[in-house]
């Protein structure tokens, strides 16, 4: 765009350039000077003059930068075996698919020591198969005398209940019999009371006493069983403590044998069948595959070497390519994920790769410095551009990629220093190129409205002008109605056929 804006004021400069010429010679008078003026814009008028024809294009505003092709999927194969490499099966820049075993460790040591903790773990359980079924069996007897208890709890518990039982019926039949006496005293003495002689009051009389006596007597004897009611309720209570503790004492016995034989198999899984798995998932490591596919780009073993880092090779994937590149201070703000780019190598030529921004990294960093000269380099903000289709692209090319900020398809644009701006009203316009018929040309100012600003082409978003109209690429000191100097047309220039 700055090109642009230096190229508009070139017939300015020219004029600028003259005027001081003409006016150098102090000696020279003012009349004299005008002359050599007017010959001057003569000479300028008289230049053939470049013009163009405002065209439907796409125009778009990029940032250009490079980086080096990288793949976007990097995975490192790392082991933690002690062991030599018996076998390694790539080098560097092999192509590897996703399970392609890559190389084998030497497993002789490993298989030796999981064989002999086999063996150990076979002769243990065979030791301890007799104990473990003692164990179980102590177990199912502690099971079976913890219900013959608590049946035998249960029965003194019954026993007190129905102890307990009786002496209520025994005390609701006292009860009933001593009503039954006060009742009948009761009558004895209204018939005392009412009696119409002698013989009737004495037969009453003997009636209640022997009623008032069966009614102490009951009344002792219902005082008597209920004395005994708080000893039938211990009893009961004491037969229900019986039988929790009995309960509870056959839980321990049971939990301790389940606690044996509980031990017994988490002892022997946990020292031996541990082990014999840590081993075996060992010897199955020593078969080390691609966990996917791509290309080795780095290799950190040899075949009959011990590896010294847990960091056997690099794999890339080389279908997911991206490209890191540097983005300047003035430039991050306007960059963001999802934007389009289009990417270039020097080995595919002129061949574009779409492409679009996958990462924006928004922290500076201050790149290296060199520590002869002090200069610093690499520094800035930074983007990862991933690429769509990358075939031909490989590993470690350089690219130059064009970060598309904006982008208009087939919109009317004409060249940036066509454009004319009224400095009054900040209006502004071109100058079309009328041709006569008497061979001559003439100036047409029309007014226009822009848009979108690439490099080199303004967008027009409205106006006068129309697709196809022919215009001066420099307007200059032309203004609407001069008539310009004649010029073979078909030698014209068109301007770029691309945007920059």
């Amino acid at each position: 765009m700055e090109q642009a804006r230096k190229k508009k004021k070139k017939k300015g400069i020219i004029i600028a350039v003259v005027l001081v010429l003409l006016l150098g010679g102090g000696a020279v008078g003012v009349t004299s000077c005008m002359k050599g003026m007017s010959a001057a814009m003569e000479g300028l008028s008289g230049m053939e003059l470049e013009t163009v024809k405002a065209e439907k294009r796409d125009i778009s505003n990029v940032i250009s930068v490079s980086g080096t092709v990288e793949s976007e999927n990097i995975v490192k194969v790392t082991s933690k075996l002690n062991a030599k490499i018996k076998k390694l099966n790539v080098e560097v820049g092999s192509h590897v698919k996703e399970g392609d075993v890559l190389c084998e460790f030497d497993s002789t040591d490993l298989q030796q020591q999981y064989d002999t903790l086999s063996k150990t773990q076979s002769n243990s359980q065979n030791q301890t198969a007799n104990q473990h079924k003692i164990n179980e069996r102590n177990l199912e007897n502690a099971k079976r005398d913890k219900e013959i208890n608590l049946q035998q709890a249960q029965r003194a518990i019954d026993d007190a209940i129905e102890a307990q039982n009786e002496a209520y019926n025994k005390e609701a039949k006292i009860v009933d019999e001593l009503n039954e006496q006060i009742s009948r005293r009761d009558n004895a003495k209204n018939k005392m009371n009412n009696a119409q002689d002698q013989e009737e009051y004495q037969e009453a009389m003997q009636t209640y006493q022997e009623a008032d006596a069966l009614v102490q007597s009951k009344e002792a004897s219902l005082e008597a069983i209920r004395d005994q009611f708080s000893s039938y309720e211990k009893s009961v209570q004491s037969a229900r403590d019986a039988y929790a503790a009995a309960e509870r004492s056959a839980d321990s016995v049971i939990q301790s044998y389940q606690d044996v034989l509980d031990a017994e198999q988490f002892q022997q899984n946990n020292d031996v069948q541990t082990d014999l798995d840590k081993l075996a998932e060992s010897i199955a490591d020593c078969v080390v595959t691609a966990p996917k596919s791509g290309i080795i780009t780095s290799l950190n073993v040899s075949e009959g070497s011990i590896p010294t880092t847990e960091a056997l090779m690099t794999i890339e994937d080389s279908g997911a390519l991206k490209i890191t590149v540097q983005i300047n201070e003035a430039d991050i703000l306007n960059v963001h994920e999802g934007q389009p780019a289009v990417v270039k190598t020097s080995a595919t030529g002129d061949k574009e790769f779409e492409a679009e921004v996958s990462r924006v990294v928004n922290i500076y960093n201050a790149g290296s410095q060199n520590a002869m000269t002090g200069v610093s380099s690499g520094g800035g903000y930074s983007a990862e551009i991933t690429v769509k289709d990358s075939k031909e692209l490989l590993i470690g090319m350089n690219a130059k990629v064009k970060i598309i900020l904006e982008e208009k398809k087939d919109v009317l644009a004409v060249p940036y220093e066509s454009i004319l701006t009224n400095e009054d009203d900040d209006t502004k316009s071109v100058l079309t190129v009328v041709r006569n018929a008497d061979g001559t040309a003439t100036a047409k100012a029309v007014n226009v409205e822009t848009g979108m600003e690439s490099a080199y082409y303004t967008e027009i978003t409205s106006g006068g002008l129309k697709d196809g109209d022919e215009i001066l690429m420099t307007p200059g000191a032309y203004k609407d109605g001069d008539t310009l100097p004649l010029f073979d047309s078909s030698q014209a220039a068109q301007g770029a056929e691309a945007d920059e």
